[in-house]
């Protein structure tokens, strides 16, 4: 009788397992960063290595399973060196730091601030003639004056100071894009002219589309072609961020696809080799991707191109996994603070979940129309699969979206080829620009419609954290067709994940009875601090708190909204109150404020109050003494910290004076925590004392 080999769980795919051993070495390297420990600790690593060498060599059927296991560890420490020397050159002094210098350097962007201010990113740059390591953030003055463009030599006297590697307890977000210092310039700005290829492209299309359409609809279609954000208002960017549709702003597979398929098509019709077709498409793809300023997801997409490219035309067969893995290894080997950019891992998140779910729900849903199969299975499966980065980094998920995308992908698609079309059309014949003001009459409609309604009320927001991957991701792979799992293993893997997906997010939001849980977070030269007890939640704010910060903070640890603000110090409390976007029933603040009403909330102006089993009493206008389950702290927004007989204080100031046995700061300064190094920190009130619970990294 003949025997049946049995299919093997997972068809073993060497270039998914050499990425995911290369992003465990890096993560692994920064992971002991960010806690202060040596990289020499990853020694350590080195027998559990050996161990799992061994088992293999003892008990692996092949040579070949041996040989893997030894170059996967190998691809681990590669990892692992990699990111040491990042570490070491982010880590690094500054060359030039706290000081007034002459700044010279290439313009690389031109950028507008929140407030409508212009900066400068540069590259290249000169301090008082000292190279510096990395890009300048330039803050431009009024009278800084001039038409500055992308490839311009730019002079400037600035007080350049520098970013740390680590702040608020992450990898600074701007270090991870090569942006180590910022200047406040001062004076004019002396530039010369200078030509960028990719820049000067940019210009062209921004040219075309503000000089043709009105300002909304060219900043949104510039978004749609470059991937740029900066001239989309903040309300239209916040209404398609709610209705789940932002990415379509992220240059990824999309374009990358439509591009390339597109000139391959011409060129197939015109009976181009495939070769030197290939070649055409690819170069057009990654010129392309230069011009949207090598934008990771792009970058990512032009990788899988080229892979699929190659092995369609080479072998005939297309494997998307094999095809991510690569490009996910180029991706970090080019620089390894790539692993921890939102829009990377929003973008290889989202692949994930397309190689991984889509064929399945495609086979779920074979009797829908293959348009209709095809979008609903892409917009399930990648926000499945991206639900766990969006709630940890933006701290919520858009209801609307996972209906809206089935929809809006089609229509966003058609309306990305037609303005790309019309732009290209204007660039090269320039009296064909009244087509694309009417050829955006559709799209115009689009920004009106998520505009209009805005889908604030759909938002899910809670549950966020590293575990939700974890249980996210195991799910994903129980369903998925790339394991060979029985359906009652499916199943009931699919139950357990349920759940800890429920227990997880009821541990991380329950307050035993008796008890109330203190959350305190610091945001650029703020902080903010959350209350809360089993009969609800009080969020008190310092007025110079990061207002994005705020709401992140809120969506996160209290995903059910907060009853009561509590705005501590200064006069601007109630304009303070509009800006951090967290609504509650009432909003609290010092008698000696001098703000005035509050629409849209009930504001008190006392010395003390009572809120869900706390006591509050404002011992001056910056300071606030609260009393939770016996236990007594304060929280100073000021230069003072009157701290009385309070056990535990939370400090905005770092030169603020304060006398409590245990002193937290926001941002830096002699105390026993700082949040600037380790972000978070929660204390739980109970039987009269506070208690640290959770991970602290280093003090």
């Amino acid at each position: 009788m003949k025997r049946v080999a049995r299919a093997a769980v997972f068809n073993f795919r060497p270039p998914f397992a050499a990425a995911l051993s290369l992003a465990g070495g890096i993560g692994a390297a920064f992971l002991l960063a960010l806690y202060g420990a040596d990289l020499f600790w990853l020694i350590a690593v080195v027998p559990v290595a050996a161990v799992i060498f061994i088992a293999f060599a003892l008990f692996a059927r092949t040579a070949r399973a041996v040989v893997w296991c030894a170059a996967l560890i190998a691809v681990f420490f590669v990892g692992v060196a990699c990111a040491a020397v990042a570490i070491n050159v982010l880590g690094a002094p500054p060359e030039v730091s706290d000081g007034v210098a002459r700044l010279a350097g290439r313009v690389e962007e031109v950028r507008l601030t929140a407030s409508g201010r212009r900066c400068l990113v540069l590259s290249s740059v000169t301090a008082d003639g000292t190279a510096l390591t990395g890009k300048v953030l330039a803050y431009l003055g009024e009278e800084a004056g001039g038409a500055v463009k992308p490839g311009y030599r730019v002079e400037m006297f600035g007080l350049v100071g520098h970013y740390d590697m680590f702040a608020y307890g992450a990898l600074d977000y701007r270090v991870a894009d090569g942006v180590r210092y910022f200047a406040e310039t001062y004076g004019q700005v002396h530039y010369s002219y200078g030509f960028s290829l990719f820049g000067a492209v940019r210009s062209a299309i921004y040219d075309v589309l503000f000089d043709n359409l009105d300002y909304e609809t060219a900043a949104v279609a510039y978004a749609m072609i470059t991937g740029s954000t900066r001239d989309i208002s903040d309300s239209a960017l916040d209404s398609f961020r709610f209705g789940g549709v932002s990415h379509i702003f992220a240059v990824s597979g999309l374009n990358i696809t439509v591009l390339y398929v597109s000139l391959s098509a011409v060129l197939r019709k015109c009976s181009v080799n495939r070769w030197v077709a290939a070649a055409s498409g690819l170069a057009l793809v990654f010129f392309y991707t230069g011009v949207c300023g090598f934008a990771l997801s792009a970058v990512r997409a032009a990788v899988m191109c080229a892979v699929g490219a190659l092995a369609s035309i080479a072998h005939g067969k297309y494997d998307g996994l094999n095809s991510l893995s690569v490009s996910v290894i180029v991706i970090l080997l080019a620089n390894p603070v790539n692993l921890f950019d939102v829009g990377f891992v929003l973008s290889v998140c989202a692949m994930l979940g397309i190689v991984f779910l889509g064929p399945g729900l495609s086979h779920l849903m074979r009797r829908l129309p293959s348009w209709l199969k095809s979008n609903v299975s892409m917009s399930v499966a990648s926000q499945a699969a991206t639900l766990p980065a969006l709630l940890l980094v933006f701290g919520y998920i858009s209801g609307a979206g996972l209906i809206l995308n089935i929809v809006v992908l089609p229509v966003m698609t058609f309306l990305y080829v037609l303005m790309f079309a019309c732009v290209v059309a204007c660039l090269v014949l320039p009296f064909a620009a009244p087509v694309l003001a009417f050829a955006a009459l559709p799209l115009q409609s689009v920004i009106n419609f998520f505009v209009h309604f805005g889908f604030e009320d759909s938002l899910i927001s809670g549950g966020g954290g590293w575990w939700l991957a974890v249980v996210v991701f195991a799910c994903i792979a129980a369903l998925s067709d790339k394991f060979n799992f029985s359906r009652s293993f499916r199943a009931a893997a699919c139950g357990v994940c349920a759940v800890c997906f429920a227990l997880g997010c009821f541990l991380q939001n329950h307050v035993p009875e008796g008890s109330a849980r203190i959350i305190a977070r610091s945001a650029y030269s703020g902080g903010m601090a959350l209350v809360r007890s089993g009969s609800g939640s009080a969020l008190i704010l310092a007025c110079d708190t990061y207002p994005g910060a705020v709401s992140s903070f809120v969506n996160e640890y209290a995903p059910g909204g907060v009853d009561d603000v509590i705005i501590v110090g200064g006069d601007e409390c109630a304009s303070y109150y509009y800006s951090c976007g967290v609504e509650a029933e009432r909003v609290w603040m010092s008698p000696h404020s001098l703000a005035s009403g509050i629409d849209g909330a009930v504001a008190f102006y006392l010395r003390d109050f009572e809120l869900h089993g706390a006591y509050y009493e404002f011992t001056d206008g910056y300071t606030l003494s609260v009393t939770v389950c016996g236990a007594r702290f304060c929280f100073a927004a000021g230069e003072r910290a009157d701290a009385g007989d309070a056990s535990l204080a939370f400090v905005a100031s770092d030169s603020a004076a304060c006398s409590a046995p245990i002193v937290v700061r926001f941002d830096g300064g002699a105390g026993d925590f700082d949040l600037y190094r380790q972000g978070c920190l929660q204390f739980v009130a109970e039987s009269g004392k506070l208690e640290l619970k959770g991970p602290v990294p280093a003090k």
